[in-house]
């Protein structure tokens, strides 16, 4: 696995926000930039983090098992 630190926080904050735009506004970002850096990380995982569904995410179980391991490397 190659993932950043930024790509950590980026996950995180989208699994908090549930949106990719208010994600990218909480971290000063354009929504495009945090898309490629969001699609990065999900490349490192065969089994996805979230789905897209209409205009909304829905983070996986994996995904929310990967948000949990996140927050622990994190704080």
């Amino acid at each position: 696995m190659n993932y950043t630190l930024h790509q950590l926080q980026i996950f995180l904050e989208v699994v908090k926000q549930l949106s990719i735009t208010k994600a990218a506004e909480e971290m000063h970002m354009t929504q495009p930039a945090l898309s490629i850096q969001l699609r990065n990380f999900q490349n490192q995982f065969e089994i996805p983090l979230y789905e897209v569904i209409g205009k909304k995410i829905h983070i996986t179980e994996f995904g929310a098992s990967i948000a949990t391991i996140v927050e622990n490397i994190l704080i």
